[in-house]
């Protein structure tokens, strides 16, 4: 017996139908948005956490507000391009020089005297490589292989403890804290005494500064 479904009845589906098509479509124009925003706010998102109280407290008021964008806009896609170290390192030199400007211009030596000499190699290389390694380590922001190729040239963010743990171990520094690395060859020193033994067994430099556990194991 052949069934026959009403006018009014395939119109009820066909609306149905179209109705789906339509909210798929918003969904999918959705998710490019997000697509399209997500890398974006993942740079966002790590500037918000490397510009915390433990880093921002030796600058002046507003440093803050006038170094997040700097880092938000680091073309850090350009990374992928990049081959050597060498090549890294002038990428590295360039986006510190912008660092450094905006910190020179915020902290007025006669205003911030506590970041001074060291205020580029010290306090802006902080910051940076604090930013860099965020994205590269801990935000995906790149696909795993591609973060592991970038990982190896990246230099671990200096910082007082991580000065106090060369020490312990021998490496006579010519300095005591931050602000006293005013030069670039400091800076590099230092990254070339932990990258030579880190390379030796297969470990990258960065993860020098990773002893949060160990700090963590201390305090309890």
């Amino acid at each position: 017996m052949t069934q026959y479904t009403s006018g009014s009845s395939q119109l009820s589906v066909a609306q149905e139908q179209n109705k789906q098509r339509e909210i798929d479509r918003k969904l999918e124009n959705e998710f490019i948005r997000i697509r399209d925003k997500h890398r974006k706010a993942l740079l966002k998102i790590s500037a918000r956490a490397v510009l915390g109280p433990s880093v921002i407290r030796v600058f002046q008021k507003g440093t803050k507000r006038r170094l997040k964008p700097i880092l938000e806009n680091i073309n850090v896609d350009e990374l992928l391009v990049l081959e050597t170290q060498e090549e890294y390192k002038q990428w590295f030199e360039e986006n510190l020089e912008k660092i450094a400007e905006e910190i020179v211009t915020t902290n007025p030596k006669n205003k911030a005297s506590s970041i001074y000499p060291g205020y580029k190699w010290g306090h802006a290389a902080k910051v940076l490589n604090l930013f860099i390694r965020e994205v590269v380590e801990f935000k995906r922001y790149f696909s795993d292989g591609e973060a592991k190729r970038i990982s190896k040239w990246l230099y671990i963010p200096v910082d007082s403890l991580a000065i106090k743990e060369l020490k312990r171990l021998g490496v006579n520094l010519p300095f005591n804290k931050i602000k006293a690395i005013n030069t670039e060859e400091k800076f590099y020193d230092v990254q070339e005494w932990l990258g030579h033994p880190a390379s030796e067994v297969d470990v990258l430099r960065i993860w020098f500064d990773d002893m949060w556990g160990d700090r963590l194991e201390d305090e309890n």
